[in-house]
């Protein structure tokens, strides 16, 4: 199994009913775990902050979902649902545990020796790579429902996955497809 760090999680809570932002920011800016608090509804259609003590990204809509992103482990996330979901309790009347969910997980891995991409493009075929070094340095894999971006230090970077399980089994598929070409 390959060793993965993760970069960012990113997944959402739904509340079942209309947020009022205007509302929410007035109450946020008068606390201590929101560190930073933007609502200009002119420019954008969502309530920006950030929670201390890590300054972790949480976007509330009106329409009564909340983006968190940042987060640099599934806990992280879970940790950050809860304190969100606590705060959201004091300020809107619901019996319900709003449904979160991960909607993307960006983790990167080194196979620790360099790659050629040249060949690897070749080997692994058009259809499922974008290699153009001129534009961006790395070659773009295309799976099914993921992204992996190979770089020519051997440095691997995958996005699109929910879950730790499946972004492990995809870089582990590549890193075989990767070491029969090398």
């Amino acid at each position: 199994m390959t060793e993965l760090e993760v970069a960012n999680v990113v997944g959402m809570i739904t509340y079942q009913q209309e947020l009022d932002l205007a509302a929410l920011a007035k109450t946020f800016e008068e606390r201590d775990e929101i560190t930073d608090v933007t609502y200009e509804p002119a420019d954008n259609h969502w309530l920006q902050t950030r929670f201390a003590p890590d300054d972790t990204y949480v976007a509330f809509y009106r329409t009564g979902r909340c983006s968190i992103a940042g987060c640099r482990s599934i806990e992280h996330f879970e940790t950050m649902v809860d304190r969100v979901n606590a705060v959201m309790r004091e300020l809107l009347d619901f019996e319900y545990e709003p449904a979160a969910e991960i909607s993307n997980i960006v983790a990167t891995s080194d196979l620790g020796s360099p790659i050629p991409l040249e060949l690897l493009t070749l080997e692994l075929g058009m259809d499922a790579v974008e290699y153009e070094p001129e534009q961006f340095p790395a070659l773009m894999y295309r799976g099914a429902d993921h992204v992996i971006l190979v770089f020519a230090s051997g440095k691997l970077l995958c996005t699109g996955l929910t879950d730790l399980e499946a972004v492990s089994e995809a870089v582990d598929d590549l890193r075989g497809r990767i070491q029969a070409v090398v």
